[in-house]
């Protein structure tokens, strides 16, 4: 697939790996010609990890003062090798609460393609509140973001899909948590589990 990847093509991709109009529960749905061909990807994902390890290396060394973290859970139903970045910097927020700044980057196992999100998160004496992701560039993360995005390129050689192509609806597919008519291509495509 080239960088102009459209979401035709990758909803003919998806169809591909997810019975339609199916939940994971029914009759059928596991033993499909679609979920095989998905369980056979996962299992080809986990096997060739050098890259992505590689490239978890290579995070690491160039952003030495953040916090990089491999949260990958093909093993769990994923369809994603996953990265979150800690910046070093926590936000004190009025009343004695911290605010923890993230960028994620999904990389998807099914297509050359990645997404690329910050996650904000508070904690209190309360515990940590729901994390909020933002898929738009934002300006405290934004050169973090920058460094790490030029690193996924260059060592997986993946392109970046833009938010109306990964927010395209798939109606006729259940994923995960989701229900049939609420899964989007970066739930198919990636997870529905992003935080």
């Amino acid at each position: 697939m080239s960088a102009d990847i459209s979401a035709p093509q990758l909803l003919e991709l998806v169809h591909r790996y997810y019975p339609t109009n199916l939940y994971s529960s029914e009759a059928g749905y596991h033993e499909s010609e679609q979920y095989q061909r998905l369980e056979a990807a996962r299992d080809v994902a986990m096997g060739q990890s050098a890259l992505w390890k590689g490239c978890l290396a290579r995070l690491r060394e160039s952003l030495s003062e953040c916090k990089v973290q491999d949260w990958t859970a093909i093993f769990s139903n994923d369809n994603c090798w996953r990265v979150r970045v800690y910046l070093p910097e926590v936000l004190k927020l009025p009343g004695g609460a911290e605010e923890v700044r993230a960028v994620v980057v999904l990389v998807s196992i099914l297509a050359p393609v990645y997404v690329l999100y910050s996650s904000f998160q508070q904690y209190s004496d309360k515990g940590a509140s729901p994390s909020r992701t933002i898929y738009e560039d934002v300006p405290e993360t934004k050169p973090h973001a920058n460094k790490i995005e030029a690193i996924i390129r260059d060592v997986l050689h993946v392109h970046r899909l833009p938010n109306e192509t990964l927010f395209t609806p798939v109606p006729d597919i259940q994923v995960r948590n989701t229900s049939l008519g609420e899964a989007r291509l970066i739930d198919c495509l990636f997870t529905d589990d992003r935080w």
